[in-house]
């Protein structure tokens, strides 16, 4: 009986598949969300209309291929008709300061809205009088209740946060769209 030679390439073959699967299962999926400013000038542009009524945000990649390069936003205005008041050229809101925010685990993504109600209530003092500030920050955070992600609201002048909370006012986030309606 002729003894064959030991072939190792079929169990080579397969323990590097299964340590190629595990590889792949193990890594944590983390995306890169820019946290984000609309400056004054842009909100005010709008808050100034009488038939602004909401505005609703989408994500934004400004590279795609560039795989580094976090979401923005872009803001599309809704009137008080249900009728979009820039479609074509939504407002893109700027990366401040460099900041990212790597998010893992389920999310989901989606439109989120602030209402023109809640952002006056954010530039607002308990007085009525409008907050000097140079833009709206937008942090991204998921919500634990249904894992979607929003974004919590700041306030900024001359690069420190304001606490606008007051009386009538807490801590603002945006609302997803869906499951929430406007």
């Amino acid at each position: 009986m002729k003894k064959q030679p030991l072939n190792l390439f079929r169990p080579i073959t397969a323990a590097a598949i299964i340590c190629l699967f595990f590889a792949m299962t193990s890594c944590k999926q983390a995306t890169k969300f820019a946290q984000v400013k609309y400056t004054a000038a842009q909100v005010n542009h709008w808050l100034d209309s009488s038939t602004t009524d909401s505005f609703i945000f989408q994500f934004y990649s400004p590279q795609v291929e560039d795989v580094k390069k976090p979401y923005q936003l872009v803001s599309y205005i809704l009137d008080t008709a249900g009728n979009y008041l820039n479609p074509l050229h939504p407002d893109t809101l700027a990366v401040a300061k460099d900041t990212l925010v790597n998010l893992t685990g389920p999310v989901v993504l989606g439109n989120t809205y602030l209402t023109k109600k809640a952002i006056i209530a954010v530039i607002s003092t308990d007085a009525g009088g409008k907050r000097d500030y140079d833009y709206l920050v937008f942090t991204p955070k998921i919500l634990a209740s249904n894992q979607h992600l929003i974004y919590a609201i700041g306030l900024v002048k001359n690069g420190k946060y304001i606490n606008y909370a007051d009386t009538d006012t807490k801590d603002i986030d945006s609302n997803p769209s869906p499951p929430a309606k406007m």
